[in-house]
């Protein structure tokens, strides 16, 4: 970023003073940026419900499509994280250096169009394949909204922006819940008869229907946004030298020694964030014999109160801290938000009843949430503009692609092995849940300690 001082070689008074030249107008006056924030949430909510909804749809997709857990669990984690992880690495560059605005009103359209598509797959094989075109197009909107937010706003205004986008996985995850089951319910009865009389299932309805609006947002997105100047050239330019990989890296890894233990602890909080959202709605049909309709309406609003508090506080804490003491703040935050989580991932999935399950799980949403929120953060504060997409992309492909695919992918497994009851499912989300969360705490705090007290931010 910009305004940052960043360790160079190359260094040199001239270029100092370009530096303070730029800092000096390192904030334009964007027209609308509440709205831009706004618009990226409501995109991201809608990737998240169009990821999601699969979770309450897995019984009816079961039965269909003849599917075991271990199946599900790859559609729902290992085939679609990977192909969003792997995506994101080739997205990346493309974030440090085309026009970010039309890159992410082409891809909110085509994962539209895919999960869409979802709703006329007749066997597995279809199903992971539209699944795919969705993980591939919604690789780019994370690492291309943060940068667009570090161009338009200061460190303090960051983190309250990402705080805002990062509501997504909480809206959207619980629209799935609460939409997909009611969804599920109304395309039953009559109109279950007229869709069975067409060749189609209820399931798959319900995702023509979640997948539809994200047509209207991308275009909403190309007709409304224009993409801003980036601060370190002062220009929206798309020409400008990129610095390679290796430098990518030397930067997070050599320069930043808190990014190793920090990486490492965010992919340990999403591989129980991934397992929760994949199998808990499960765990409360077969545990409890609840109904799609019933798991939506109870679990749902649990999910989204957990987690749109967890964000708000997350922003109020941040938004108090100074822009000098951000980094290491913001991470201590985080030590402090997961450390709370582990008891209640532990407990949540073995309770005996189905109240208090939710209420720990809404506890899960709300801890998890204040780190998540905060999760862009240290990259958006730390690493300069033409390295923070890639710096994004590749926590977006570690995140996803080990927590993404092993979490939802290690519950099915254990569960099959432990006897594929519902006593096994409780238990195989508890040890992956519980042991992530103890990680991810452990994790944060080495992170915290090596901030240097002395690092100044801007």
């Amino acid at each position: 970023m910009g305004a940052y001082p960043v360790p160079s070689p190359q260094g040199d008074a001239a270029h100092a003073h370009a530096d303070a030249s730029t800092h000096a107008n390192a904030f334009p006056d964007v027209r609308h940026p509440t709205y831009i924030v706004l618009l990226f949430f409501t995109c991201f909510a809608f990737s998240y419900l169009d990821r999601q909804i699969v979770s309450i749809l897995v019984q009816p997709i079961k039965l269909t499509l003849a599917l075991s857990d271990t199946q599900i669990g790859l559609l729902q984690g290992f085939s679609f994280t990977m192909c969003y992880a792997t995506a994101g690495v080739f997205i990346a560059r493309r974030v440090d250096r085309a026009n970010r605005v039309k890159l992410i009103a082409a891809c909110v359209a085509i994962w539209a169009v895919s999960t869409a598509l979802c709703g006329f797959a007749t066997n597995f094989a279809e199903l992971l394949a539209a699944r795919a075109g969705t993980a591939v197009a919604e690789a780019a909107l994370s690492p291309a909204a943060l940068s667009i937010f570090s161009d338009i706003f200061p460190p303090r205004k960051v983190t309250r922006a990402s705080s805002v986008f990062m509501l997504g996985p909480y809206i959207g995850g619980g629209l799935a819940l609460f939409g997909g089951g009611v969804l599920l319910s109304a395309t039953g009865g009559g109109a279950g008869a007229w869709l069975a009389a067409h060749g189609f299932a209820p399931w798959q309805a319900v995702f023509v229907l979640v997948g539809a609006p994200g047509l209207v947002l991308a275009a909403l997105v190309a007709a409304t946004v224009r993409e801003p100047a980036r601060r370190e050239t002062g220009v929206a330019s798309v020409d400008q030298t990129l610095p390679p990989l290796r430098e990518v890296l030397a930067e997070l890894f050599v320069r930043n020694r808190f990014c190793a233990p920090y990486f490492a602890a965010y992919v340990a909080l999403i591989t129980l964030f991934y397992s929760h959202a994949a199998w808990f709605p499960t765990l409360l049909m077969r545990h409890f014999h609840l109904a799609p309709a019933e798991v939506g309406k109870m679990a749902a609003p649990a999910y989204m109160i957990g987690g749109v508090l967890g964000v708000a506080a997350a922003g109020m804490l941040a938004a108090r801290v100074t822009d000098e003491r951000a980094l290491q703040k913001v991470l201590a935050l985080s030590t402090c938000a997961v450390a709370a989580l582990v008891p209640a991932a532990i407990a949540m999935p073995l309770v005996a009843d189905s109240t208090l399950a939710i209420l720990l799980y809404g506890l899960c949403a709300l801890a998890a949430s204040v780190a998540m929120a905060l999760a862009p953060v240290p990259l958006q504060i730390a690493v300069p503009n033409r390295m923070r997409g890639r710096s994004l992309a590749l926590l977006v492909f570690m995140t996803n692609a080990i927590s993404g695919g092993v979490g939802p992918l290690a519950v099915g497994f254990l569960n099959e092995h432990l006897g594929g009851g519902h006593a096994g499912l409780g238990t195989a989300l508890a040890i992956v849940g519980g042991g992530s969360a103890l990680a991810s705490a452990l994790l944060y705090a080495r992170a915290t300690r090596r901030v240097p007290s002395t690092r100044k931010e801007i």
